[in-house]
């Protein structure tokens, strides 16, 4: 892969994430910058968990 495709990947997920984080905030009714902050805690939280618990799965069974 090309450099310019490594950085693009990450700033789509960014973005991604941020609509996410926007649309979940205002639906629950909250617009103060801190529960924005917690909003995308959580929200990476939960994307991030699958993935690690994954990766772990993975390494275990390669070795």
């Amino acid at each position: 892969m090309k450099l310019t495709e490594r950085l693009i990947v990450p700033i789509l997920i960014l973005i991604g994430m941020i609509c996410l984080t926007i649309s979940g905030t205002i639906m629950w009714g909250a617009t103060t910058l801190g529960s924005y902050i917690k909003t995308f805690l959580l929200l990476s939280m939960w994307m991030g968990l699958p993935l690690l618990v994954a990766a772990f799965i993975r390494h275990i069974l390669k070795r």
